[in-house]
């Protein structure tokens, strides 16, 4: 599903990643971990083509990003979800309207609309939110939000960058327990983060870099 060959991305004079190979299988829910610098974050846009590589080869999806015209990558990019750290909601719409925009801007009819927002915020246990606007929410129901909103596309992947890194650690435990339940749908799921309490007794794989480097994998 996510495959990189030898892949670098290199900034000016600073080396984001280098000669990263690694794979993600369909289905699977695995982490990066590092520390700040280690390159977490760049990996996770080269997958959906904020950025793409100096160096080397990536696949997603079936798609081969280097043979990616631009018109072709919002195309790519319905196959993913992504999940900030900085939630990025908009303030002046409700819970609803947030995680329907996406849906509403690609055209899909208003009741199919309504059904997949309803069934995204059931999955986050948020069904009673719709009315709610974000500055009334806490940390965790807004990343609640933003991982509907993610999800309501019905993405093939689901990307999140440190997902938990503002939240306590019982919230980040009850985020960490929806990506299950969505991984147990069948969306493969990568998560970024430098919090080893995460992914510790998970049992999935972890992939770990440091300044750029892919360093190892472990079990979590």
């Amino acid at each position: 599903m996510i495959h990189f060959y030898n892949v670098s991305k290199f900034y000016e004079n600073q080396t984001a990643i280098r000669n990263i190979t690694f794979s993600v299988e369909k289905g699977e829910m695995a982490f990066i971990t590092g520390k700040s610098g280690a390159g977490k974050s760049t990996l996770l846009k080269l997958i959906y083509v904020a950025e793409k590589p100096d160096e080397g080869k990536i696949s997603i999806a079936g798609w081969e990003t280097d043979k990616l015209k631009e018109s072709s990558i919002p195309f790519l990019r319905r196959n993913i979800g992504i999940v900030f750290q900085d939630f990025r909601l908009l303030d002046n719409k409700n819970v609803f309207d947030n995680v329907a925009l996406t849906l509403r801007i690609r055209g899909v009819d208003e009741n199919e609309v309504k059904t997949r927002v309803f069934d995204a915020l059931k999955m986050v246990t948020l069904r009673h939110k719709t009315g709610s606007f974000p500055k009334t929410l806490s940390g965790g129901e807004q990343q609640m939000v933003v991982i509907a909103r993610a999800i309501v596309g019905e993405p093939t992947i689901l990307l999140a960058d440190e997902p938990t890194g503002n939240l306590d650690p019982d919230t980040a435990a009850g985020i960490i327990r929806v990506f299950k339940e969505i991984n147990a749908k069948g969306i493969t799921i990568l998560i970024a983060t430098h919090n080893r309490e995460l992914f510790r007794n998970t049992g999935r794989r972890v992939i770990r870099l440091d300044t750029g480097n892919f360093v190892g994998e472990e079990a979590g």
